[in-house]
């Protein structure tokens, strides 16, 4: 519970309780938590229209706590930052499931250390990426209550209305749970002149498990006011698949053991002028290159080249070639070629003509499809005790090999699909290409194209597009493309293998405070095995004043494929017609149907309910409750039930702001029985746990006088573990404990106060531990107290007890900040008064 109208932010995020961060210009000193990287949008593989990033191949990403600079000025721009942790970085790439919930590889993800992008990749060359958007924590995405899922507040298509693969690229990091080694890191841009440019970087990750070593350098210069050229060279060396933290299972890595190296380097050409344009791209990276970071993974060569020449207002000419190369072991490789002409017969029509000449050579993997972005984490496979399933909220523990005791770390592996055809396979097609492209009006246009291949092969292609400009907010779009021995526009496979792609979208606000979106998706591109239809409308109504429903109702069927249709429907209803009260209550269900012609069920639904209700009592106090609840019921085991209850009182003394006081009570359940199947007779799945907790504390502060300062915290706790195995047998365990807490301060001086504090910690069976220190505190501004103290004993106590004081042995920092909303007007007399 939060003071009155009080507001949660992460402006100054830290996972420890110091953040320190001192501004000069446009440079800065910090130690807390920051981002390595240019910024939250660090320039990965971005393409910029008229201008591409200096550092892609060498970028590092990074969130953790640590020491930071950045100094910048009109000719440099660098950081440098040091990192003493044991933290190991995990990147993993999800294809585009609507808004969720998408689960991670690993459970005991660093809370706060999630970077969240949407990343839209090439459809001709998926290894390339077009753009790449940062999601915020709050905003754009949220968290399931239990298993720590990341949750889209807005539903995500799978392709976008170019028909590029849209996916979701989740950086986190993972405590290896060692002992802690340093993370060293520098890099820079000087501007050379006018015109140019030059910077590197340097990174060093000495950890004793996954020991990683990057320098990077580039170089870049605008040869004209619309014409630019940037080279850069990257090298790695990184210890690979030793021991179960450096695990790694992309094709170039897969067979490697012990410290390897590679390199990687780029070349980019770009020229953007009213009559001609033209872009260059080179870049190639050796299969033990490895920076999961880059856009550019190991063991790629990607080549392409695309020039629009416009002759005049009503004849263009364009021409693009691209070469593609897998550089794994076994790796295949794909040329293609096209040139046409784009004429406007009429203003309102066009013709577009041109010829594509393509050949291929099938490799082991097939590095221009995505997997499933599903995945095997359906469902829920536990929570606050059972550990998460997939979570990014570090609930559970991470697995440990038995053999060193580190715990399995899993990598994302972005090429993991394998390929139909036989490796060395050899295909090649010459095509012709004519459309049209009609605008009917000055809000609708549509058009359409056909390829067919010219040596009478069974290879065609058939596009149709549309565009509806409903009103200046709102637009229906459409794309669709049904393809024969075609696996992309510039891809091939054996004939007669078709493969259809749909994106329909709708944005709209034809109702108020109505969206309404639909989208048909594409799985397995490559295989056309998988065809998703996702439709879906979330309305907001405004039944009565202070009133208001929000209804979502999403379906994905899948035409043909290994994954079940799901449905999901909810409702939410808030309330604020009385400023006394305040109520909120949301109900989802999703139901996700098993799998046809596969031997097990993988069917599920599960229900979340949450409801908060707020009622200002008087002017002093304030009542809270609020409850989530998560059941996931299997098909083919037990269900999952998972409860948390907290009810909490408030007072303050607004009249005289010398008393102020919390209570509250805590209720967790956790009931997870999916260890067992549908007949109830155990499984190899693992142990049931049946897990409940009662957690009670007050906290008051009473300001008897001026200098006086008197805080007191009492919490209790009474768990109760039950853990049902597979053989029958059962293991029934307790825990209760009480923490007593107290600090007095004395103001010494308007600007000094000095304080002592006590705790004690009472377990069962006569176990107590106390923690006893002393702490000196200094008024930096109005309202704003720093502390150094040290406590001469300590324990580490239960977190549903101890909140947020510090218990612990040693010296800590105690950081205070008051405010209201007369926080920007100076020499107030309140804030030199705290009784008036």
């Amino acid at each position: 519970m939060y003071g009155d109208a009080s507001l949660r932010g992460f402006d100054a995020r830290s996972a420890e309780r110091l953040y320190v961060r001192v501004d000069k210009d446009r440079s800065y000193l910090l130690y807390g938590d920051f981002q390595t990287g240019d910024n939250i949008a660090t320039q990965t593989g971005v393409d910029f229209g008229t201008q591409a990033g200096q550092r892609v191949l060498g970028t590092y990403n990074r969130t953790a706590t640590g020491l930071g600079w950045h100094f910048e000025n009109a000719r440099v721009r660098g950081n440098v930052f040091a990192i003493e942790d044991s933290l190991r970085q995990v990147i993993e790439e999800l294809p585009a499931a609507g808004s969720g919930p998408y689960g991670l590889r690993n459970n005991a993800v660093l809370e706060g250390s999630e970077r969240v992008e949407v990343v839209v990749r090439d459809r001709n060359q998926p290894s390339r990426i077009v753009s790449v958007r940062p999601l915020g924590r709050l905003v754009d995405y949220s968290f399931e209550p239990f298993s720590g899922r990341i949750l889209l507040n807005s539903f995500l298509p799978s392709f976008d209305s170019d028909l590029n693969p849209v996916s979701l690229r989740i950086t986190y990091e993972l405590d290896q749970g060692t002992e802690k080694f340093l993370v060293l890191g520098a890099d820079a841009q000087l501007r050379v002149g006018e015109r140019g440019e030059i910077g590197g970087s340097y990174v060093d990750d000495r950890n004793p498990f996954a020991a990683f070593e990057m320098g990077s350098a580039n170089i870049g210069y605008k040869l004209g006011a619309n014409t630019w050229l940037v080279a850069e060279a990257a090298r790695t060396r990184s210890e690979v698949n030793t021991n179960s933290v450096n695990q790694y299972g992309t094709p170039g890595l897969q067979g490697l053991s012990g410290l390897v190296e590679g390199d990687a380097w780029r070349v980019e050409l770009g020229h953007a002028g009213e009559a001609l344009s033209l872009k260059l791209f080179a870049g190639q990276s050796d299969p033990a290159f490895n920076n999961p970071a880059s856009p550019l993974y190991g063991g790629r060569g990607e080549y392409s080249l695309t020039t629009r020449w416009r002759l005049n207002e009503r004849f263009e000419l364009y021409a693009e070639g691209l070469r593609s190369e897998d550089r794994n072991p076994d790796g295949g490789e794909r040329d293609a070629a096209s040139a046409g002409t784009r004429v406007k017969l009429t203003d309102r029509l066009t013709l577009d003509v041109g010829y594509r000449a393509i050949r291929e050579t099938v490799g082991a993997y097939y590095t221009w499809a995505t997997s499933s972005g599903y995945g095997n984490i359906g469902g829920l496979t536990g929570g606050y005790a059972t550990g998460s399933g997939g979570g990014a909220l570090g609930y559970g523990q991470q697995p440990l090999d038995p053999l060193t005791g580190l715990p399995i770390i899993s990598s994302g592996n972005p090429n993991d699909v394998a390929s139909g055809l036989p490796v060395g396979t050899e295909l090649s097609s010459d095509m012709l290409r004519i459309g049209l492209g009609y605008r009917a009006s000055d809000r609708f246009s549509l058009g359409g194209e056909v390829e067919q291949d010219i040596h009478g092969e069974d290879r065609n292609r058939v596009a149709l597009g549309m565009d509806y400009q409903l009103r200046e907010r709102s637009r229906i779009y459409g794309r669709y493309e049904k393809q024969t021995g075609i696996s992309g526009v510039n891809g091939l496979t054996q004939d007669g293998r078709e493969a259809d792609t749909v994106a329909l979208g709708v944005d709209t606000s034809f109702i108020k405070d109505t969206q309404l979106f639909s989208e048909y998706r594409l799985r397995d591109a490559i295989a056309g095995r998988d065809i998703q239809a996702a439709s879906g409308m979330r309305n907001r109504w405004d039944l009565h004043e202070g009133l208001r429903l929000d209804t979502t109702l999403e379906h994905t069927n899948v035409i043909s494929g290994n994954i079940g249709d799901s449905t999901g429907i909810g409702f939410a209803l808030d309330y604020s017609a009385n400023p006394l009260w305040r109520g909120n209550v949301r109900l989802e269900h999703r139901i996700s149907d098993d799998v046809a012609g596969t031997p097990t069920n993988e069917g599920y639904n599960t229900t979340l309910l949450q409801f908060l209700a707020a009622r200002k009592l008087s002017r002093d106090w304030t009542l809270l409750a609020r409850n989530y609840l998560l059941r996931t019921e299997y098909d083919a085991r037990g269900d999952v039930l998972q409860d948390r209850f907290q009810i909490g009182a408030a007072y303050r003394d607004t009249d005289t702001n010398r008393v102020n006081a919390l209570a509250r009570y805590e209720y967790k359940l956790e009931k997870d029985e999916s260890g067992m199947d549908g007949s109830g007779f155990g499984s190899d799945t693992g142990q049931d746990i049946r897990s409940s907790a009662h957690i009670i504390s007050a906290h008051a502060d009473w300001h008897p006088s001026r200098p006086w300062w008197l805080t007191g915290r009492v919490a209790a706790k009474w768990q109760q573990d039950s853990f049902f195995y597979a053989d029958t047998g059962r293991v029934d365990d307790d825990f209760n404990a009480v923490l007593l807490s107290g600090r007095i301060v004395y103001d010494i001086t308007e600007n000094w106060d000095i304080g002592v504090l006590g705790s004690t910690f009472r377990g069962q069976d006569g176990a107590n531990q106390y923690a006893f220190g002393m702490e000196v505190g200094r008024l930096l501004r109005q309202n704003l107290w720093l502390s150094v103290g040290y406590n001469a004993t300590g324990f580490r106590g239960d977190d549903d007890l101890t909140g947020y004081e510090y218990t612990q042995q040693g010296a800590f920092i105690r950081l205070r900040f008051k405010f209201d909303e007369d926080l920007f007007r100076r020499e107030d007399a309140r804030y030199r008064d705290p009784v008036r």
